[in-house]
């Protein structure tokens, strides 16, 4: 059987920062850029720049770089309005740049992005669920508690040898406090994770946090899965 196969015509590239959306539109030969805010408002004016241009969002191929800081929210938004996001993944999008002899860095940038978006074609992305995603932001507040631990304790043996006691032990007392917080996190870790057994595990689970990765491992095969 026959299927028809949808011809696109216009493409979105996105270079995503904390305040504001670079957009390049490419449609029938011409290149179209517009600035929104990077908030729930920019994304709407978005959308409806794309409509005045005659571009149906339903279905729109667009590309961002996942990778990039501040680019999760716009990407889950545009999503839920039904376009096709699509991650520009670093090392095929730095080698379509280099084949067309562009600059290192120029990767980045929203027309690069769509030009890429046109030539690849990469496959549509699926929004992590909010339970994933309050996985991450879990792990991601962890490790910043550690890595003050870890600067907090070079200062305390610093102290020490310094013979600065009263700032040794005040700094002893703000690691104690710092050990209750890890552990708290690690809890409460733990405690969504079995809420949800069957997340997939963010890569900074295994990477930075073997305990709590060792049993999701274990209670994944308890489950069969």
């Amino acid at each position: 059987m026959n299927h028809a196969i949808k011809q696109e015509t216009a493409f979105v590239g996105i270079e995503t920062g904390k305040l504001l959306l670079k957009a390049v539109l490419v449609s029938g030969g011409e290149v179209l850029c517009k600035v929104v805010e990077n908030d729930l408002a920019g994304y709407r004016w978005l959308r409806s720049w794309l409509q005045r241009n005659d571009v149906p969002v339903m279905g729109l191929r667009v590309c961002l770089r996942l990778d990039a800081p501040f680019s999760v929210a716009p990407a889950r938004a545009l999503a839920e309005m039904g376009m096709q996001v699509c991650d520009a993944e670093p090392g095929p999008l730095e080698a379509y740049a280099r084949g067309c002899g562009l600059p290192d860095g120029a990767e980045r940038g929203a027309v690069v992005l769509a030009h890429y978006c046109a030539a690849a074609r990469p496959a549509p992305w699926t929004p992590p669920s909010p339970a994933y995603e309050e996985l991450r932001l879990w792990l991601h507040r962890l490790h910043a508690v550690q890595q003050l631990r870890k600067q907090e304790m070079a200062r305390l043996e610093s102290h020490f040898h310094a013979g600065q006691i009263a700032l040794h032990q005040l700094l002893r007392q703000q690691i104690a406090c710092l050990d209750v917080q890890i552990r708290q996190h690690e809890q409460a870790i733990l405690a969504h994770v079995r809420r949800h057994p069957g997340l997939p595990r963010p890569p900074e689970l295994a990477r930075s946090h073997q305990g709590i990765a060792r049993y999701t491992f274990a209670a994944g095969i308890a489950s069969g899965r």
